[in-house]
């Protein structure tokens, strides 16, 4: 069920950012640590939610630590990053509850498989619009970023989002560039010709550019250097500035995140900086 056409967008000055995609493992998490890095150099007050549970790792990653280095239990989601699991029925109600802090801009890291969880919360699993109404009545407009990885099942996700939201939501598209560097890394997102000559894929892409989506190229970091950042578990510009890297890793994570941050004002407008 799509959602219906509503209240006027431009009325919205509040960002709901749901970073999303159906399947799991896609780095839904890593965008969100850099894009809440670039968000809160702003000086709006943001808030960052990791809706996977206390487990989650942009909870790991990013979450405020105590001076041993132990994660806090209490996490104030305007500093660190507050947590809640999506998929239980006594947290659930979170996702639309926070919004009466009435930050500039929240971010929720999604749960793999969080659209069914989403329409349960107003709509008992039959579409979004009653979520949709709420967060608008609240000014918020929804900005849905969906992340892709390579595989058919990333590009279905977004098809997904797409049919549900519909153009009540601003729509990106963030292609991990992790996953491939060129359009025939992404076969189902940019489509392919067949053996036989036929064109496959790419319709869910000119579905999401005749609803006005933008997409962005998120960059990828040398392998050994994301290990040893991930390990860390700290946000990707604090650890830059760790003095055990070595020069070489120090100008790896610089050129990461300066080309994250270069990926994030291509949206600038959509996404409130």
């Amino acid at each position: 069920m799509t959602a219906t056409k509503a209240k006027s967008s431009t009325a919205l000055t509040k960002r709901l950012i749901l970073i999303v995609n159906n399947k799991g493992g896609v780095g839904k998490s890593v965008i969100a640590r850099q894009l809440a890095d670039v968000l809160r150099e702003t000086g709006k007050v943001v808030e960052v939610y990791d809706t996977d549970g206390g487990t989650g790792s942009l909870l790991l990653a990013n979450g405020s630590r105590d001076e041993n280095g132990a994660l806090l239990r209490e996490q104030d989601a305007k500093v660190g990053i507050g947590y809640f699991d999506i998929r239980l029925d006594r947290d659930r109600n979170k996702l639309l509850d926070n919004l009466s802090s009435g930050a500039d801009t929240i971010v929720c890291d999604m749960a793999g498989g969080s659209l069914g969880e989403i329409s349960r919360i107003i709509d008992d699993g039959d579409g979004v619009d009653g979520f949709i109404n709420a967060a608008e009545r609240h000014g918020y407009q929804i900005v849905i970023m969906n992340v892709l990885s390579n595989v058919q099942g990333a590009t279905t996700s977004v098809r997904d989002y797409l049919k549900a939201f519909g153009e009540r939501a601003q729509h990106v598209a963030v292609i991990n560039t992790t996953w491939g560097k060129d359009e025939a890394d992404f076969p189902f997102w940019y489509g392919y010709d067949a053996a036989d000559g036929t064109r496959k894929g790419g319709k869910t892409k000119q579905e999401f550019e005749a609803l006005g989506g933008k997409e962005i190229h998120f960059p990828a970091l040398q392998p050994g250097n994301f290990a040893k950042a991930d390990a860390a578990q700290m946000p990707f510009s604090q650890y830059v500035k760790l003095e055990d890297l070595t020069i070489t890793e120090r100008e790896r994570v610089n050129k990461f995140n300066q080309k994250a941050r270069e990926a994030f004002l291509e949206i600038a407008n959509i996404i409130g900086l």
